[in-house]
């Protein structure tokens, strides 16, 4: 395993990352992580921690938003500030990526529940948890998950259940070995299953589908109204038509309100339940990981000018 240092034990380091994450304007080209590094592919560089820990503060500070209350930088700023100089932050990745899948109320695998899938995620458990116990693996135990998982693609229905299978396969292999793109996945994938808890008490499918034939219409009258969106490098037909529609966008909402209240009553139920569902799940995610912070190994600090002999 890689003996991660967290801003190089410098306290100034961190100080700049902070200062940097301060000024910064974030958005969907200008991720947290990019920010608080000086710039893309920076930030294991810089913050002296592994990289599949900036897809799981950009995936978090963005989904805190959901609840109105914390903006992305706040919660990038509280995360960044969390993390000690001079730890090892190198299992906090492995620890997280196992809460992701395996937490009883949080975790992916809990949504697998056709027999298929039951037994996937019971061995993918089997063998993470082995491997957090520092407990040896033979390589052909891990072969024989990953050919399980391939086997059993494609033999499960449509919808969530071929996407739960998608991820259990993408991370049919040891935490430790687990990359960015494997943390992406399963960071949205958890986020998303936590946003779908009693969707069922609130939305049904038959109002999702009553809303979606209402909104193509919608969209159908745009385009006779306003012809084709142009093209991005007609940047001032560009804006002016997305003014245009999002003009018609709310003189439609607000009618659709009026006509259609029950409808849109109960989305805004829905809406607002999703909205905690993510607060919970974030909180809860925040907190493992600022207890893995706290847990996390530390090698000695030095200021500047003291010197090693």
């Amino acid at each position: 395993m890689t003996a991660w240092m967290s801003f190089a034990a410098d306290p100034e380091q961190k100080a700049r990352c902070l200062e940097r994450l301060h000024q910064a304007q974030l958005g969907p080209d200008n991720q947290p992580s990019d920010c608080v590094a000086g710039g893309k592919h920076r930030f294991s560089q810089e913050l002296g921690v592994p990289e599949t820990l900036a897809v799981v503060i950009d995936v978090l500070c963005w989904l805190r938003q959901a609840d109105g209350k914390t903006s992305a930088r706040e919660q990038a700023i509280a995360l960044v500030e969390a993390i000690p100089v001079g730890a090892d932050l190198g299992a906090v990745p492995y620890n997280y990526a196992h809460w992701l899948l395996h937490d009883p109320q949080w975790g992916i695998t809990q949504y697998s529940q056709t027999g298929r899938l039951q037994a996937l995620s019971a061995r993918v458990k089997t063998l993470h948890d082995k491997e957090l116990a520092g407990l040896a693996i033979d390589d052909s135990e891990w072969r024989a998950l990953g050919e399980e998982a391939i086997g059993d693609a494609g033999e499960v229905e449509e919808g969530d259940s071929q996407y739960l299978e998608s991820l259990l396969g993408s991370v049919a292999s040891p935490l430790k070995r687990i990359n960015t793109e494997q943390m992406g996945k399963l960071c949205g994938g958890a986020a998303y299953f936590a946003g779908e808890q009693a969707k069922a008490s609130y939305w049904t499918d038959s109002e999702q589908c009553q809303l979606d034939d209402l909104y193509d219409a919608f969209r159908a009258g745009v385009e006779q109204t306003l012809g084709p969106r142009p093209p991005v490098q007609q940047t001032v037909e560009l804006n002016a038509w997305l003014r245009q529609e999002q003009a018609m966008d709310a003189a439609w909402e607000k009618k659709m309100r009026r006509q259609q209240r029950l409808l849109w009553r109960r989305w805004d139920a829905w809406g607002e339940k999703q909205a905690s569902l993510y607060a919970a799940f974030n909180e809860s995610a925040v907190d493992l990981l600022l207890t893995q912070f706290k847990l996390a190994p530390r090698r000695n600090v030095f200021a500047p000018s003291q010197q090693l002999h």
